[in-house]
Protein backbone atom coordinates (compact mmCIF):
# COMPACT_ATOMS: atom_id res chain seq x y z
CA UNK A 1 0.00 0.00 0.00
CA UNK A 2 1.94 3.39 -0.88
CA UNK A 3 0.55 5.85 1.58
CA UNK A 4 2.03 8.12 -0.25
CA UNK A 5 -0.37 8.54 -2.99
CA UNK A 6 -3.14 8.65 -0.37
CA UNK A 7 -4.97 11.89 1.50
CA UNK A 8 -7.06 12.72 4.22
CA UNK A 9 -8.99 16.04 3.68
CA UNK A 10 -10.49 17.43 7.07
CA UNK A 11 -12.02 20.37 8.96
CA UNK A 12 -9.44 21.20 11.13
CA UNK A 13 -7.08 19.80 14.13
CA UNK A 14 -9.83 18.53 16.36
CA UNK A 15 -11.68 16.53 14.23
CA UNK A 16 -10.82 12.29 14.40
CA UNK A 17 -9.72 12.26 11.08
CA UNK A 18 -7.19 14.70 11.76
CA UNK A 19 -4.50 12.01 12.69
CA UNK A 20 -1.08 11.74 13.75
CA UNK A 21 -0.99 7.78 12.95
CA UNK A 22 -1.59 8.40 9.24
CA UNK A 23 1.09 11.00 9.38
CA UNK A 24 3.24 9.20 10.64
CA UNK A 25 2.53 6.47 7.71
CA UNK A 26 3.25 8.67 5.19
CA UNK A 27 -0.57 10.11 4.43
CA UNK A 28 -1.25 13.55 3.38
CA UNK A 29 -3.57 14.70 5.93
CA UNK A 30 -5.17 18.24 5.04
CA UNK A 31 -7.34 20.86 6.16
CA UNK A 32 -10.26 22.15 3.58
CA UNK A 33 -8.87 25.38 4.19
CA UNK A 34 -5.55 27.25 5.73
CA UNK A 35 -7.75 29.72 7.89
CA UNK A 36 -11.52 30.17 8.09
CA UNK A 37 -12.20 34.11 7.10
CA UNK A 38 -14.85 35.83 7.05
CA UNK A 39 -15.18 35.26 3.28
CA UNK A 40 -14.39 31.66 3.29
CA UNK A 41 -17.38 31.27 5.77
CA UNK A 42 -19.87 33.62 3.61
CA UNK A 43 -18.73 31.04 0.61
CA UNK A 44 -19.37 28.21 2.17
CA UNK A 45 -22.66 29.35 3.13
CA UNK A 46 -23.43 30.26 -0.50
CA UNK A 47 -22.56 26.57 -1.46
CA UNK A 48 -24.98 24.88 0.34
CA UNK A 49 -27.43 26.66 -0.29
CA UNK A 50 -26.82 27.16 -3.94
CA UNK A 51 -25.07 23.89 -4.20
CA UNK A 52 -22.21 25.83 -5.70
CA UNK A 53 -18.26 25.18 -5.50
CA UNK A 54 -17.24 28.95 -4.85
CA UNK A 55 -15.03 28.24 -2.02
CA UNK A 56 -12.71 25.54 -3.98
CA UNK A 57 -10.80 28.74 -5.27
CA UNK A 58 -9.57 28.95 -1.47
CA UNK A 59 -8.83 25.24 -1.04
CA UNK A 60 -5.70 24.74 0.95
CA UNK A 61 -2.09 23.97 -0.89
CA UNK A 62 -2.74 20.14 -1.23
CA UNK A 63 -4.69 20.90 -4.34
CA UNK A 64 -1.34 20.95 -5.87
CA UNK A 65 -0.74 17.38 -4.83
CA UNK A 66 -3.80 16.15 -6.25
CA UNK A 67 -2.01 14.54 -9.51
CA UNK A 68 -0.31 12.19 -7.46
CA UNK A 69 -2.78 10.90 -5.30
CA UNK A 70 -5.30 8.00 -5.72
CA UNK A 71 -7.54 8.22 -2.47
CA UNK A 72 -8.95 10.82 -0.48
CA UNK A 73 -11.09 10.36 2.47
CA UNK A 74 -13.20 13.03 4.36
CA UNK A 75 -15.58 13.51 7.17
CA UNK A 76 -19.41 13.50 6.36
CA UNK A 77 -19.85 17.42 6.54
CA UNK A 78 -21.62 19.99 3.98
CA UNK A 79 -18.43 21.02 3.22
CA UNK A 80 -17.34 17.57 1.77
CA UNK A 81 -19.94 17.51 -0.65
CA UNK A 82 -18.41 21.28 -3.06
CA UNK A 83 -15.51 19.03 -2.20
CA UNK A 84 -16.33 15.76 -4.07
CA UNK A 85 -18.08 18.04 -6.79
CA UNK A 86 -14.64 19.42 -7.61
CA UNK A 87 -12.67 16.25 -7.14
CA UNK A 88 -15.25 14.16 -9.48
CA UNK A 89 -14.96 17.29 -12.15
CA UNK A 90 -11.06 17.53 -12.17
CA UNK A 91 -9.57 14.00 -10.99
CA UNK A 92 -12.07 11.71 -11.49
CA UNK A 93 -9.77 9.06 -11.32
CA UNK A 94 -9.82 9.61 -7.37
CA UNK A 95 -11.70 7.00 -5.28
CA UNK A 96 -13.37 9.24 -3.11
CA UNK A 97 -14.57 7.79 0.96
CA UNK A 98 -16.80 9.14 3.00
CA UNK A 99 -16.39 8.31 6.43
CA UNK A 100 -19.31 8.84 8.95
CA UNK A 101 -18.17 8.64 12.51
CA UNK A 102 -21.67 9.58 13.97
CA UNK A 103 -25.35 7.60 12.99
CA UNK A 104 -27.12 9.12 9.81
CA UNK A 105 -29.38 10.26 12.02
CA UNK A 106 -27.48 13.15 13.78
CA UNK A 107 -25.04 13.95 10.97
CA UNK A 108 -25.10 14.58 7.38
CA UNK A 109 -27.95 13.10 5.48
CA UNK A 110 -26.67 10.31 2.85
CA UNK A 111 -28.86 12.07 0.09
CA UNK A 112 -25.96 15.24 -0.28
CA UNK A 113 -24.05 12.48 -1.77
CA UNK A 114 -26.29 10.92 -3.75
CA UNK A 115 -25.29 12.45 -7.04
CA UNK A 116 -21.24 12.12 -6.80
CA UNK A 117 -18.72 9.70 -7.35
CA UNK A 118 -17.96 8.27 -3.98
CA UNK A 119 -18.43 5.63 -1.21
CA UNK A 120 -20.25 6.25 2.24
CA UNK A 121 -18.37 4.47 5.04
CA UNK A 122 -20.01 4.33 8.63
CA UNK A 123 -19.12 2.30 11.88
CA UNK A 124 -23.29 1.94 12.32
CA UNK A 125 -24.35 -1.65 11.35
CA UNK A 126 -28.23 -0.05 11.16
CA UNK A 127 -26.77 2.87 9.17
CA UNK A 128 -24.90 0.30 7.13
CA UNK A 129 -28.37 -2.08 6.25
CA UNK A 130 -30.83 1.02 5.94
CA UNK A 131 -28.73 2.91 3.67
CA UNK A 132 -26.07 0.44 2.28
CA UNK A 133 -23.07 2.22 3.49
CA UNK A 134 -19.95 0.49 3.81
CA UNK A 135 -19.05 -0.69 6.93
CA UNK A 136 -16.20 -0.25 9.13
CA UNK A 137 -15.56 0.07 12.74
CA UNK A 138 -14.46 3.07 15.25
CA UNK A 139 -10.88 3.95 15.59
CA UNK A 140 -8.77 5.54 17.78
CA UNK A 141 -5.28 7.34 17.13
CA UNK A 142 -3.09 6.16 19.79
CA UNK A 143 -0.36 9.19 19.82
CA UNK A 144 -3.65 10.88 20.72
CA UNK A 145 -4.03 8.74 24.43
CA UNK A 146 -0.70 9.64 26.47
CA UNK A 147 -1.65 10.38 29.94
CA UNK A 148 0.55 12.93 31.44
CA UNK A 149 -1.27 14.40 34.79
CA UNK A 150 -1.37 12.14 37.76
CA UNK A 151 -2.67 14.26 40.77
CA UNK A 152 -5.60 13.72 42.94
CA UNK A 153 -7.98 16.02 41.16
CA UNK A 154 -7.78 13.78 37.94
CA UNK A 155 -8.65 10.57 40.20
CA UNK A 156 -11.98 8.87 40.32
CA UNK A 157 -13.37 5.21 40.29
CA UNK A 158 -15.57 5.77 37.69
CA UNK A 159 -15.57 8.48 34.62
CA UNK A 160 -18.09 9.97 32.23
CA UNK A 161 -17.14 13.06 29.44
CA UNK A 162 -19.60 14.41 27.51
CA UNK A 163 -22.69 16.18 26.64
CA UNK A 164 -26.34 15.48 27.11
CA UNK A 165 -28.09 14.14 24.71
CA UNK A 166 -31.08 13.63 27.01
CA UNK A 167 -28.90 11.09 28.84
CA UNK A 168 -27.96 13.62 32.07
CA UNK A 169 -31.57 11.49 33.81
CA UNK A 170 -29.96 7.90 33.64
CA UNK A 171 -26.16 9.63 34.42
CA UNK A 172 -27.41 11.41 37.62
CA UNK A 173 -28.99 8.09 38.55
CA UNK A 174 -25.76 6.38 38.24
CA UNK A 175 -23.85 9.02 40.03
CA UNK A 176 -26.17 8.48 42.91
CA UNK A 177 -25.63 4.56 42.88
CA UNK A 178 -21.82 4.99 42.48
CA UNK A 179 -21.67 7.38 45.80
CA UNK A 180 -24.14 4.89 47.86
CA UNK A 181 -21.38 2.17 47.21
CA UNK A 182 -18.74 4.65 48.68
CA UNK A 183 -17.28 5.24 45.38
CA UNK A 184 -15.86 8.21 43.39
CA UNK A 185 -17.53 9.02 40.22
CA UNK A 186 -16.94 11.60 37.89
CA UNK A 187 -19.84 12.43 35.91
CA UNK A 188 -18.95 15.74 33.91
CA UNK A 189 -21.44 16.92 31.09
CA UNK A 190 -20.42 19.39 29.51
CA UNK A 191 -22.74 22.25 28.13
CA UNK A 192 -23.97 22.12 24.48
CA UNK A 193 -26.59 22.71 22.33
CA UNK A 194 -27.61 19.10 23.40
CA UNK A 195 -28.57 19.62 27.31
CA UNK A 196 -32.02 18.82 27.96
CA UNK A 197 -32.41 21.00 31.61
CA UNK A 198 -31.95 24.64 32.46
CA UNK A 199 -31.61 24.29 36.05
CA UNK A 200 -28.45 21.72 36.15
CA UNK A 201 -25.00 23.35 36.08
CA UNK A 202 -23.50 22.06 33.11
CA UNK A 203 -19.41 22.10 32.45
CA UNK A 204 -16.82 23.98 30.28
CA UNK A 205 -16.30 22.12 27.28
CA UNK A 206 -12.48 20.13 27.80
CA UNK A 207 -9.61 20.01 25.40
CA UNK A 208 -9.38 15.48 23.97
CA UNK A 209 -5.84 15.93 25.78
CA UNK A 210 -7.70 17.04 29.09
CA UNK A 211 -10.69 14.25 28.95
CA UNK A 212 -7.79 11.43 27.92
CA UNK A 213 -6.03 12.74 31.53
CA UNK A 214 -9.08 11.73 33.39
CA UNK A 215 -9.74 8.68 32.06
CA UNK A 216 -6.54 7.67 32.20
CA UNK A 217 -7.22 8.09 36.13
CA UNK A 218 -10.09 6.54 36.32
CA UNK A 219 -11.03 2.62 37.56
CA UNK A 220 -13.61 2.45 34.57
CA UNK A 221 -15.39 4.53 31.78
CA UNK A 222 -18.26 5.09 31.50
CA UNK A 223 -20.55 4.63 28.23
CA UNK A 224 -24.15 5.74 27.54
CA UNK A 225 -25.39 5.73 24.27
CA UNK A 226 -28.45 6.42 22.99
CA UNK A 227 -31.57 3.59 22.35
CA UNK A 228 -31.04 4.46 18.10
CA UNK A 229 -27.36 3.67 18.14
CA UNK A 230 -26.02 0.52 16.55
CA UNK A 231 -22.21 0.15 17.00
CA UNK A 232 -19.67 1.63 19.21
CA UNK A 233 -18.46 4.74 20.41
CA UNK A 234 -14.89 5.80 21.15
CA UNK A 235 -15.25 5.36 24.42
CA UNK A 236 -14.97 1.25 24.33
CA UNK A 237 -11.97 2.14 22.35
CA UNK A 238 -10.03 4.75 25.10
CA UNK A 239 -11.24 2.42 27.33
CA UNK A 240 -9.20 -1.00 25.39
CA UNK A 241 -6.15 1.44 25.00
CA UNK A 242 -6.18 3.11 28.44
CA UNK A 243 -6.40 -0.50 30.01
CA UNK A 244 -9.72 0.88 31.67
CA UNK A 245 -12.85 -1.40 32.63
CA UNK A 246 -16.04 -0.04 30.51
CA UNK A 247 -19.72 0.27 32.26
CA UNK A 248 -21.87 0.17 29.00
CA UNK A 249 -25.51 0.14 28.33
CA UNK A 250 -24.58 -0.89 24.55
CA UNK A 251 -25.47 -4.58 24.69
CA UNK A 252 -23.23 -4.76 20.90
CA UNK A 253 -19.90 -4.46 22.61
CA UNK A 254 -20.55 -8.37 23.23
CA UNK A 255 -20.19 -9.13 19.57
CA UNK A 256 -17.14 -7.07 19.86
CA UNK A 257 -13.97 -9.38 19.00
CA UNK A 258 -12.20 -7.43 22.27
CA UNK A 259 -15.13 -7.68 24.84
CA UNK A 260 -14.51 -10.13 27.95
CA UNK A 261 -16.97 -9.72 30.53
CA UNK A 262 -14.39 -9.31 33.04
CA UNK A 263 -13.21 -5.66 31.58
CA UNK A 264 -16.67 -4.99 30.19
CA UNK A 265 -20.17 -4.53 32.11
CA UNK A 266 -23.43 -4.02 30.42
CA UNK A 267 -25.85 -2.41 32.34
CA UNK A 268 -29.64 -3.81 32.21
CA UNK A 269 -32.56 -2.71 34.44
CA UNK A 270 -31.74 -5.20 36.80
CA UNK A 271 -27.97 -5.92 37.64
CA UNK A 272 -27.12 -2.57 39.00
CA UNK A 273 -26.48 -4.53 42.17
CA UNK A 274 -23.79 -6.82 40.70
CA UNK A 275 -21.82 -3.02 39.48
CA UNK A 276 -19.75 -2.76 42.44
CA UNK A 277 -18.56 -6.54 42.58
CA UNK A 278 -17.33 -6.04 38.98
CA UNK A 279 -15.02 -3.24 39.51
CA UNK A 280 -13.36 -5.48 41.72
CA UNK A 281 -12.91 -8.54 39.37
CA UNK A 282 -8.73 -8.06 37.82
CA UNK A 283 -9.04 -6.96 34.10
CA UNK A 284 -7.72 -9.24 31.29
CA UNK A 285 -5.09 -7.81 29.00
CA UNK A 286 -6.09 -8.63 25.37
CA UNK A 287 -2.78 -9.20 22.35
CA UNK A 288 -1.81 -6.83 20.12
CA UNK A 289 -2.97 -8.86 17.51
CA UNK A 290 -6.87 -8.17 18.79
CA UNK A 291 -6.21 -4.51 19.14
CA UNK A 292 -4.71 -3.98 15.74
CA UNK A 293 -8.29 -3.28 13.86
CA UNK A 294 -9.00 -0.39 16.07
CA UNK A 295 -5.57 1.56 15.70
CA UNK A 296 -5.51 3.94 12.38
CA UNK A 297 -3.29 1.49 10.15
CA UNK A 298 -6.02 -1.80 10.74
CA UNK A 299 -8.76 0.78 10.50
CA UNK A 300 -7.27 2.42 7.41
CA UNK A 301 -6.74 -0.96 5.47
CA UNK A 302 -10.75 -2.17 6.02
CA UNK A 303 -11.47 0.38 3.28
CA UNK A 304 -9.52 -2.05 0.84
CA UNK A 305 -10.88 -5.20 1.77
CA UNK A 306 -13.22 -5.27 -0.99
Amino acid sequence: MDYSRMMIITLDEKSVLFSTDAQKLGIHVEKYFERRTFIIKLLNYLDKKLNLQLASFFYGNWKKKLKEIDFILVNSHFFSRPLIKYLNRKYPEIRIVVWYSNPVIRDTPVSLYSDLNCELWSFDEKDCEKYGMHPNNQFIDRTKLTVTKTDDSYHSDVCFIGVDKNRLPLLLELEQYFISKQLKPLIYVVDSSKNSRTDYAYKEALPYSELINYEGNTGAILDIVQSDQQGISLRPLEALFLNKKLITNNPSVQNLDFYRWENMFILSETNLEELAAFLEVPMVPLPESVTQNYQFSGWFANFFKR
